[in-house]
């Protein structure tokens, strides 16, 4: 290498020009006169003479995005449109026509589908989704993996049904399925991070060991959760619009600002494109990793409030299901599963479009295996539709 760069050296002090490709910073800075940091085609920062150095290019490397949106904001709106097309958060309005085109189906055929009753029971169901489907697209998002969540929702759930009862400690209980998320979230994080086991390895095994925990707590169902607690959480607004819907909408939407708009976001990204040239920048890789799994179980928190109020015992078989559906929310929003890429608003409408299918079965006439059939069928085709609109892009 050394030799490598004593050639570049004299070839430049003979007046030849040499042009450098590398993400080194330090090789940079030791053999560069001029630096330009470039993203997606687009010069984005040059630095020259004394602005030439490891930290001046990180930090260029690490804002690129914004300077990027400055340049891209003087092209055409059609330029525009393309890009956002390109972009993570396009696939909403896809999902958003079929959620559309399929509530005009069902409502043609049976028009009670449009009721208060039905859109509000729908709503109510869509919000845990929502909820789990952030919390696997926040572990997602930084290349990992978390097969838990649907057996985390049931061990809280059964966790809480010992003092969230009436005439038992409710903000005890409250504390404590915290605490429960919170320590199940750094045990996943810790063991992926700290000893560099496969994320589907860890949270597998996680996975079968709060389902038997939640067993043996609850071997029958039992214990009813409090009618205060699940009064409030099943409050609707206008008899239509479930409170917990709002929650999680505003949830997910604030992650997602959280995602363009934060430092903790663009680590966040930018660990999951790339771990090895993330550590080279500075950012904290491991401490990034396991913040997303405790983060991930801290959104698993109120989807198992919300599983309290509608189950109103203390059960944790029917939360299981929701670890498949958190990937199927997870595909249908276009995320990539090596990391990077994904949107949480876009997991809304995706989450909408799960539970729409299981709840037009009904209106269908169709049997209840049905409601597992369309969702599979429509996963493999959004996961094919994807793979193939990334390949035309590349």
């Amino acid at each position: 290498r050394v030799e490598i760069y004593q050639i570049l050296r004299d070839a430049a002090d003979q007046g030849a020009a040499v042009v450098i490709l590398s993400s080194d910073g330090v090789e940079l800075e030791g053999l560069c006169d001029r630096v330009l940091i470039m993203s997606r085609g687009q010069v984005v920062k040059e630095l020259v003479g004394d602005e030439v150095s490891e930290e001046g290019i990180a930090h260029a490397a690490l804002t690129s995005t914004t300077s990027r949106i400055e340049v891209v904001g003087k092209s055409t709106g059609t330029t525009r449109f393309r890009k956002w097309l390109r972009g993570d958060q396009s696939p909403a309005a896809v999902l958003g026509i079929i959620v559309v085109a399929m509530a005009i189906a069902v409502g043609a055929s049976n028009p009670s589908y449009f009721s208060a009753f039905n859109i509000g029971n729908l709503l109510f169901l869509v919000a845990p989704l929502i909820l789990v489907g952030s919390a696997q697209l926040v572990v997602v998002l930084g290349a990992g993996f978390d097969l838990s969540v649907g057996p985390l929702m049931g061990f809280l759930v059964v966790l809480g049904s010992f003092w969230i009862i009436d005439g038992g400690s409710v903000w005890f209980g409250l504390a404590l399925v915290l605490v429960g998320a919170l320590l199940v979230g750094f045990l996943n994080g810790f063991l992926a991070s700290r000893f560099g086991i496969n994320p589907v390895v860890v949270t597998l095994v996680t996975y079968m060991a709060l389902q038997g925990a939640f067993l043996a707590l609850r071997p029958v169902p039992g214990g009813l959760i409090s009618s205060q607690l699940t009064n409030i959480v099943n409050y609707k607004i206008g008899n239509i619009i479930p409170v917990a819907f709002i929650v999680a909408v505003v949830i997910a939407l604030v992650l997602e600002w959280c995602l363009r708009r934060t430092r903790w976001g663009l680590k966040l990204r930018g660990y999951g494109s790339d771990a090895e040239a993330a550590e080279r920048l500075g950012i904290p890789v491991r401490r990034v990793q396991l913040m997303s799994y405790v983060l991930a179980s801290l959104l698993v928190f109120p989807a198992a409030l919300i599983m309290m109020a509608q189950i109103g015992i203390g059960d944790g078989r029917p939360t299981i299901a929701y670890t498949l559906s958190s990937v199927t929310v997870l595909v249908l929003a276009g995320a990539s599963i090596f990391g990077g890429r994904g949107s949480f608003a876009v997991i809304i409408v995706a989450a909408i479009l799960v539970q729409q299918v299981v709840n037009a079965m009904p209106f269908f006439g169709l049997s209840q295996e049905w409601s597992y059939i369309l969702p599979g069928i429509i996963t493999v085709g959004a996961a094919i539709f994807y793979a193939q609109l990334r390949r035309s892009r590349s």
